[in-house]
Parts: structure tokens; C-alpha cells; sequence
């Protein structure tokens, strides 16, 4: 019975999904610095964070680490979610961020 009652109190310990994506955000824009559309990739970071977030390539690796651990402390308190993701557009770099560009 306590065990249940500390888990009906930690469910409040979970991160609201605005609260991870609002911290996944920060992460993407401290990673998607560029010079050239050569540097840019998209990591996949997965539900509920995104399917295709454009990021320098040399930054990909940490993006997807960075997502998959906030998802992982998400589905800890049992949020699970999944989508079907779309093929991503191209990549392009534009004022110094790697961006997803105009379909052709």
C-alpha cells in the first residue's frame, strides 16, 4: 500500500510533454549551428519529441542520446506514445541553422 501511494505521488515526478519538448527544444537550437547545408543531417529523435529534427552532423549522435533519454524517463512513468513519420523534406542552411528546405 505505500508503495502505492509513493507511486500515486511520484506521478506528478513525470515531466509534462510541453515541459520535455520545451527542453528538447533548447537542446535542437544549441545543436543545429552550420556554414554549409554539408553539415546538416536530420536525427530522429521519436515520439513525442518529433520524427526528423534538423541538426549539424557532428551533433547528431548527442540530439538523439538527449531524446531518447528524456523518452525513456517519460515512459518510466508509463507515457508511451508512437506515430508514423513522413519522408523529410531536404536540408538547407539558412542564417547559420540547419533547416528543413522548400520541396523542389
Amino acid at each position: 500500500m505505500v508503495l502505492f501511494i509513493i507511486a500515486l505521488g511520484c506521478a506528478s515526478c513525470a515531466k509534462s510533454e510541453e515541459e520535455m519538448q520545451q527542453e528538447f527544444e533548447v537542446i535542437v537550437a544549441e545543436s543545429n549551428a552550420c556554414n554549409d547545408p554539408s553539415e546538416c543531417v536530420y536525427a530522429s529523435p521519436g515520439c513525442p519529441l518529433g520524427c526528423f529534427v534538423p541538426v549539424n552532423s557532428a551533433k547528431k549522435a548527442y540530439v538523439e542520446e538527449e531524446a531518447r533519454a528524456l523518452i525513456e524517463d517519460n515512459e518510466r512513468w508509463g507515457k508511451y506514445c508512437a506515430y508514423d513519420c513522413a519522408v523529410p523534406g531536404p536540408l538547407e542552411c539558412a542564417e547559420g541553422r540547419c533547416q528543413e528546405g522548400a520541396s523542389p
